[in-house]
């Protein structure tokens, strides 16, 4: 026998009434709450629902118990928040219009015309009615499906830049996993999903030739098709453009006894994006709260908030409401993302529980 040796001490970064809130809010629902500080990436709040309690785990019930949350068709045992799987619906047009941008295939006064949807396909992908033609700007607020789809056609189409389209697209997926898509970001929890950004070669395969066109893959423009992302990965999103183009990994463990964090934790990742081009879509994102489809997340005048909604398409039901955002607009001090699934559009349910969760921390 040996003596029981203490493990490392941990404090974590977890606001405890924060936390409890946040499972109050999902109750009776399937989705997730994260909430980020951006200046750290300590995690503030983590809720994935449905939930289970810890102690059922534990004893001589451990195997029936394990077998009744394994069978539960609402499957309690995944931890949602970093191995739930969705497409990121529009809460994905901030990442492209930054990568557009980046990438030189539209301007800030690039603007383009929607007529209910997307012209060139014959109005697909829909779109609701909002004034025509947008820039980025009022594209972001609006959340207009067809300036995104101009857009990622004006990149995949350019030959002064790019070879042909596989050289494109691949350009545009290098930026996508610059904002942490794609990839397991590395937080401090078991069980992270890496979520799926394709590559030119899975679409070359797709299509079985190499010539395929931007219409047959243009439902990724707006955050559909093969896309699939972790609500991790949308807050660490919401954090990297509330910091103005970097983000650090995502991590509950604030400091360890008489040992310093691991380098992971403390290093800063760069996307090298332009300031002025970040500036847009912060802007875009809060005219989205003050006017457009964020408007009940609104907290002025007391606080700025920037937001991006998201509804995503789900073939086994009705569909996922998200909301990505983060507040005050100048020196942010959290970024949250919230999936519901089944909950419909963006404002319909995440976006209310994205104003509590933010009431709960400004105001209490």
């Amino acid at each position: 026998d040996k003596m029981p040796v203490s493990g490392q001490d941990l404090t974590l970064s977890i606001d405890m009434e924060l936390q409890a809130y946040g499972e109050y809010l999902m109750q009776n629902k399937i989705g997730s709450i994260i909430i980020i500080e951006p200046k750290t990436g300590e995690i503030l709040a983590m809720v994935a629902a449905p939930s289970y309690d810890p102690s059922l785990l534990t004893g001589r019930e451990f195997g029936e118990n394990y077998l009744k949350l394994a069978r539960d068709p609402y499957k309690p045992l995944i931890n949602r928040a970093v191995a739930g799987l969705y497409p990121p619906g529009s809460t994905f047009k901030a990442a492209q219009g930054l990568a557009f941008l980046a990438e030189g295939a539209i301007t800030v006064d690039t603007r383009y015309g929607c007529a209910g949807g997307y012209p060139p396909l014959g109005g697909r992908p829909r779109c609701h009615g909002h004034p025509s033609p947008l820039s980025l700007d009022p594209a972001l607020a609006t959340s207009c499906n067809s300036y995104f789809c101009y857009g990622l056609t004006a990149m995949l189409t350019n030959r002064t830049k790019y070879t042909d389209i596989n050289d494109a697209f691949d350009h545009w997926k290098d930026r996508m996993v610059s904002f942490g898509f794609g990839n397991k970001l590395g937080v401090d929890l078991p069980s992270e999903k890496r979520g799926f950004i394709p590559n030119s070669k899975f679409y070359s395969n797709v299509h079985k030739t190499e010539n395929w066109r931007a219409a047959n893959i243009i439902s990724i423009a707006i955050g559909q098709g093969e896309i699939l992302t972790t609500p991790l990965q949308i807050a660490n999103f919401a954090a990297l453009i509330a910091n103005r183009g970097h983000y650090y990994v995502p991590h509950i463990v604030k400091k360890l006894k008489n040992k310093p964090l691991d380098e992971i934790y403390t290093t800063k990742h760069d996307t090298g994006i332009q300031r002025d081009f970040l500036e847009e879509v912060v802007n875009g994102m809060a005219h989205a709260v003050t006017g457009g489809t964020c408007r009940g997340i609104n907290l002025e005048p007391e606080i700025e908030v920037c937001g991006k909604t998201g509804t995503s398409e789900n073939p086994h039901g009705d569909d996922h409401s998200l909301f990505m955002g983060f507040a005050p607009k100048d020196n942010p001090q959290i970024a949250i993302a919230v999936i519901v699934e089944n909950g419909r559009f963006g404002a319909s349910n995440a976006v209310p529980i994205g104003r509590l969760m933010m009431q709960k921390f400004f105001k209490d």
